[in-house]
């Protein structure tokens, strides 16, 4: 299933304390980063969000609201 950014960020801030935010790289290209609660960002930024679900979807909460909304 595709989720639109809204629905995954909508999911982490709902179930952990982790939010997405788009940037651009270097080049101008749009990248998701996945911010902690520190504001910092936590590992390498993402290109395609179908990477996000594959990395935030291993966690059980934000599975399960994923799949309820």
């Amino acid at each position: 299933m595709h989720y639109t950014f809204q629905q995954l960020n909508n999911a982490l801030t709902n179930c952990t304390s982790f939010f997405l935010r788009e940037a651009k790289d270097e080049e101008g290209e749009l990248i998701y980063q996945l911010i902690d609660g520190c504001g910092d960002q936590s590992g390498d930024p993402f290109y395609d969000l179908i990477d996000v679900v594959d990395l935030i979807a291993q966690d059980s909460d934000v599975a399960d609201y994923l799949e309820r909304h």
